[in-house]
């Protein structure tokens, strides 16, 4: 008997855990108090191809967003570790990209952008790393709820280790920070949550 609620106690778990549902974050709050919900869109980037980047590039697609530099000293280099990590989590799924924007367009020129790519290993239609002048790198930076700016000596720049999912309605459903291990095993389980939705 003592074997047999056990069964049924695990069930019930694992059937709590396959009908989580992830929270819709993408909202900002309007003059009236009220949330006015949004979806991310793209356009005017440009890929480590040399190719357009639009909205249409996400359609269907579960995706991990970020903001980063090539030549960042800090917190980038270990970001891409963990970024490369999931990449190869879900290297066999079609339905899910990682996009990272540079935020130093005057140094990140497409040829660096597809050379820092290739150091990942990881092939280009999973990984898009997107060219944009400075203003609409900031402008997509507010849709993800995040922001960067330069230090005053330019050698870095104040930018976040967290990391947005976005779901195949271009809704964000999450925010992780990348760096803590942890939160890397939650974004794992909440892509599989997504791309099973």
């Amino acid at each position: 008997m003592k074997h047999f609620k056990f069964i049924v106690f695990l069930l019930v778990l694992s059937c709590q855990n396959d009908s989580k549902k992830l929270p819709v974050l993408s909202y900002k709050i309007d003059s009236s108090g009220n949330k006015a919900p949004y979806s991310i869109t793209y356009s005017g980037f440009t890929n480590q191809l040399n190719k357009p980047f639009n909205s249409k590039n996400i359609d269907n697609k579960v995706f991990v967003s970020n903001f980063f530099f090539t030549h960042c000293p800090s917190i980038c280099p270990p970001i891409r570790q963990k970024l490369i990590e999931v990449a190869n989590t879900f290297k066999n799924d079609n339905d899910f990209i990682i996009i990272s924007h540079t935020i130093d367009p005057e140094n990140d020129s497409i040829p660096v952008l597809k050379s820092y790519a290739e150091a990942t290993g990881i092939p280009n239609d999973k990984w898009q790393f997107l060219y944009a002048d400075v203003n609409k790198a900031k402008a997509q930076a507010n849709q993800f709820m995040t922001n960067f700016r330069a230090k005053k000596d330019g050698t870095d720049f104040y930018h976040s280790s967290y990391v947005s999912l976005v779901d195949k309605k271009q809704a964000i459903r999450g925010f992780y920070n990348i760096l803590v291990s942890k939160e890397v095993t939650r974004l794992k389980g909440d892509i599989s949550i997504l791309l099973s939705e």
